[in-house]
C-alpha cells in the first residue's frame, strides 16, 4: 500500500507542484508611514453642536498622523448639518482637516455648499465651525439659487446658513419672485 501511494505521488508530483506554486501567497508590504499613522476608509463621524443640532461628517478616507492627536486629514469630506428649523446644509470638498475637540473643519479644493432651499455656493477653501454653526472664506465665492446669482471676494455664514454675509467686491443679480 505504501509503495503504491509513493508511486502515485511521484507520478502526480509535477501537477501537484504547479497547484502548490499557484497557491503561493506573497506577504503584503507594509509602508513604515502607514504603520505609524492611523488610516480609516469610509469614516463616519456623528455628533451634535453646542445647540444640540445634529451633524454627520463623512469622507472617502481619514488619516491621523501619529504625533497629532487632534488633527484628522480627510479625502473627499462631506458635512451634513441640520438647522434649528429642520432645514439642512451640505458641504463637500476635495480635501480637508478636522479637529474633533473644537469641531473645526477646514476644507480645500472645489468647496461646494448646498442648502435645501435651493441655494448653492462654490469657493476654493472654507473654515467651518461646526460647534457654533458658522462658516467663513476669504476666497472668491459664487452662488446661485431662487434669489438669483452672487459673486463676492468672501463670505461669512451664521446659523448654519440662515444668514450669509458677503465680503469684498460683491455683485448680486436678483431674480423677480414668481407670482
Amino acid at each position: 500500500r505504501i509503495a503504491v501511494t509513493l508511486l502515485l505521488l511521484v507520478a502526480t508530483w509535477p501537477q501537484l507542484r504547479s497547484i502548490v506554486d499557484h497557491l503561493h501567497f506573497a506577504l503584503p508590504r507594509i509602508d513604515i508611514n502607514d504603520a505609524r499613522n492611523l488610516r480609516m476608509v469610509d469614516p463616519r463621524y456623528s455628533g451634535i453642536d453646542r445647540q444640540n443640532r445634529p451633524y454627520v461628517l463623512t469622507a472617502s478616507s481619514a488619516t491621523q498622523a501619529s504625533g497629532s492627536d487632534d488633527i484628522v486629514s480627510l479625502a473627499a469630506p462631506k458635512a451634513d448639518m441640520t438647522t434649528n428649523s429642520g432645514n439642512w446644509v451640505e458641504i463637500t470638498a476635495y480635501t480637508g482637516t478636522y479637529q474633533p475637540q473644537p469641531q473645526m473643519l477646514d476644507l480645500y479644493g472645489d468647496v461646494e455648499l448646498y442648502q435645501d432651499r435651493g441655494n448653492e455656493f462654490h469657493t476654493d477653501s472654507a473654515r467651518i465651525d461646526i460647534a457654533n454653526g458658522t462658516a467663513t472664506s476669504d476666497q472668491p465665492v459664487n452662488g446661485q439659487g431662487p434669489f438669483g446669482h452672487v459673486t463676492a471676494h468672501g463670505f461669512t455664514m451664521h446659523d448654519r446658513g440662515g444668514v450669509i454675509q458677503f465680503s469684498g467686491k460683491t455683485s448680486l443679480t436678483l431674480l423677480p419672485r414668481p407670482k
